[in-house]
């Protein structure tokens, strides 16, 4: 799912993937303050709302400079994609839709039907050409700016994780569940590390 690719001429290598490091985090972060903070002079307070700890966080990169990102929120039946930004340098190379698209299919694999996304006027005729419809006609703003509700139907894949999943493929990172991970390797030493009888404290 994070495989190189190169966009029509420019020759540049684009990878995609779930952040899942500490660095990529804080690249996402920073292409964000960067983007909402420093051009849309969004409040520090609004840009980091408390929502970053119970998401998933996507990274793009162009010839290894991290260069988009873009924030993920799972509810009951739908996949929010939130705070997708693409760092000014980098606008002009064709890089928004094809994340937006990543992300739908990392939604669809997980196995949810649907996305969901509050987009700023400005985007409505980009997201209605990717398959998003809006919610109802009522426009809202937040951090100076007006959205509406769009929602876009998913293929969920055949093979989409469920509780009668292989456990170890469970135990694979989130955007690599087609791969062996590094916990089966462990597998070929066995349980051969059990634990010790259990041993009641007491405190006199």
């Amino acid at each position: 799912m994070a495989e190189p690719r190169s966009l029509p001429g420019d020759g540049c290598v684009v990878t995609i993937r779930l952040a899942s490091t500490s660095d990529e985090l804080l690249q996402c972060y920073a292409l964000r303050a960067a983007v909402f903070m420093g051009e849309q002079q969004c409040p520090y307070c609004e840009e980091f709302d408390g929502n970053d700890y119970s998401a998933s966080h996507l990274i793009l990169h162009v010839d290894g400079e991290p260069a988009a990102s873009m924030r993920v929120r799972w509810f009951a039946g739908f996949a929010k994609l939130e705070r997708a930004i693409i760092l000014k340098r980098y606008r002009s190379m064709g890089l928004f839709v094809p994340f937006v698209q990543w992300a739908k299919d990392f939604a669809a694999r997980k196995g949810y039907p649907r996305a969901y996304l509050h987009g700023q006027r400005r985007l409505w005729e980009i997201f209605e050409r990717q398959g998003f419809r809006r919610v109802d006609d009522r426009p809202f703003h937040f951090s100076d700016h007006e959205y509406g509700a769009f929602a876009a139907d998913l293929d969920i894949a055949t093979d989409a994780p469920s509780v009668l999943t292989d456990p170890m493929v469970l135990n694979r990172p989130e955007d690599r569940l087609d791969r062996p991970g590094i916990l089966e390797q462990s597998m070929k030493r066995g349980a051969s590390n059990p634990h010790a009888e259990w041993v009641e404290r007491r405190t006199s």
